[in-house]
């Protein structure tokens, strides 16, 4: 490779960056907007961490999901361009979508907003701003969302609106998967998920917010490739996905057994609100995820 290819080639990424970080900055403008009952800067300023938790997955996610966008063969870098952007342009819808989802379906009867800045009474005494549990959800929700856009805006055949119609179909069923096995989650749960949120247990909230992770690492896997037809791709996407979520589910409980063998993860959440634990296990398993997703 000659010098002024190699030049240009660390040109042309530097664009792409400036691009994708002006998408994370359209982010901030509009939560800012949305969020106008309180200012989000000076939350996190003051140490807010449900705040700033939920505003990480937020940017976390768009980047998850541009690099995503940012595979497939060339059609030359301007258009490459114009399509980074259009791109960006409907993952930053989705990800507004994904809080819609989360506050109105994941986290029902639970005001998001109100309570990343509700007030806590500490056991010493101080007073604490911020649902921690709130914002780990959030920001699970996020990421997640983020593999499941990277996954469906990868690849490339077809025809450009082809993989738009691709990218909105596979986001809406992704979606409906993570609120399916969320459900499946605290049905299967002793205790009541929503409840220890509401209560400020960030155990609850790493619990839900880790299965959220891992279960979107292995959307992401089933849905990357090429578009194939609508028939084939739709197809491959429901046996992955059912393969995965299966293996996920079982290897949950193996995690469970062998990295707390003297108790489980129900009593580290609801009774020891030990987030140690919890971050162990949710790690595991979305290691897991990653696992079971290279392999399919």
């Amino acid at each position: 490779m000659s010098v002024a290819l190699f030049l240009t080639g660390l040109g042309q990424a530097v664009i792409y960056v400036i691009l994708g970080t002006g998408f994370i900055w359209l982010a901030k403008q509009i939560d800012d907007w949305r969020t106008q009952g309180f200012d989000d800067d000076t939350h996190i300023d003051d140490g807010n961490v449900a705040v700033g938790l939920r505003r990480s997955g937020l940017y976390l996610g768009i980047a998850i999901a541009l690099t995503g966008a940012m595979t497939g063969s060339s059609n030359g870098f301007w258009l490459d361009i114009v399509q980074l952007f259009v791109d960006g342009l409907f993952i930053t819808g989705f990800m507004f979508s994904t809080r819609f989802i989360n506050d109105t379906i994941m986290l029902g009867h639970i005001d998001n907003d109100a309570e990343c800045v509700r007030q806590f009474e500490q056991p010493d005494g101080t007073i604490k701003t911020g649902n921690t549990a709130v914002g780990i959800v959030e920001a699970g929700m996020y990421l997640a969302t983020g593999f499941i856009l990277h996954g469906s805006f990868s690849g490339g055949g077809g025809t450009f609106f082809q993989g738009i119609l691709s990218a909105i179909l596979f986001f809406v069923i992704g979606q409906a998967i993570l609120l399916i096995l969320g459900l499946f989650y605290e049905m299967t749960t002793p205790f009541n998920v929503r409840n220890e949120i509401k209560k400020d247990n960030p155990a609850a909230g790493i619990g839900l917010a880790g299965i959220l992770i891992a279960l979107g690492i292995i959307l992401m896997a089933s849905l990357s490739g090429p578009f194939t037809g609508w028939k084939n791709d739709l197809a491959g996407f429901f046996i992955y996905a059912v393969f995965g979520m299966v293996m996920l589910l079982i290897f949950q409980r193996v995690i469970d057994r062998l990295l707390l063998p003297t108790t489980s993860t129900a009593v580290e959440v609801s009774e020891d609100r030990n987030t140690a634990a919890l971050l162990v296990t949710e790690s595991a398993l979305i290691a897991v995820a990653a696992l079971i997703a290279a392999a399919m």
